[in-house]
């Protein structure tokens, strides 16, 4: 998939990436890593195998990662960590570095696979958790017409925490396309 999202252009992020996303979190994780369940991916050996798995996962139709570039510099990123077909649901996940932040950059890659999880997919739901402390993280359901379900007590680990998770859905029928 290649998606232009002005300013900004959306592609599939794959294992031959494994140099470029290290970089991108030798650059920026220290900003992220308070919010992600990930450990440190600032070695190529590290985020290969986090590529590979996601390749899997594409392959099994129930996983996608895709990287936002920014003028060809990878910025971030945005995945369904999880698509149930038999369930048709799917859960949407971002990150997206600092400098890259205040151009609405995530909402339109959001928007962006919302229409592809609801249209080409026919999915009938879309789920997004995030801490509730991630006040960024939660404006994106928000703004997009997510409806907050409820809270999740410790159940997403970040290093030695759990963190509490709000899960927000929009249904297919709820969609603007």
């Amino acid at each position: 998939m290649r998606h232009r999202i002005d300013p900004a252009e959306l592609r599939d992020l794959e294992p031959w990436h494994a140099e470029e996303l290290a970089a991108f979190f030798r650059r920026s994780g220290t900003d992220l890593y308070d919010w992600l369940p990930w450990e440190h991916f600032e070695s190529s050996e590290a985020t290969k195998g986090f590529l590979e798995s996601f390749s899997r996962g594409r392959a099994d139709d129930t996983r996608r990662l895709f990287g936002i570039w920014l003028d060809d510099v990878l910025v971030g990123g945005t995945l369904f960590p999880s698509i149930n077909l038999r369930a048709g649901t799917a859960e949407i996940g971002v990150f997206l570095a600092r400098e890259a932040r205040g151009q609405g950059i995530v909402t339109r890659a959001v928007e962006s696979m919302v229409d592809w999880a609801f249209g080409e997919r026919r999915l009938r739901r879309v789920e997004w958790r995030c801490s509730p402390g991630n006040v960024p993280s939660r404006a994106i359901p928000q703004r997009l017409g997510f409806t907050h379900e409820g809270t999740l007590r410790q159940v997403f680990p970040v290093r030695e925490d759990f963190h509490d998770l709000e899960v927000w859905a929009l249904l297919r029928d709820e969609w603007r396309s």
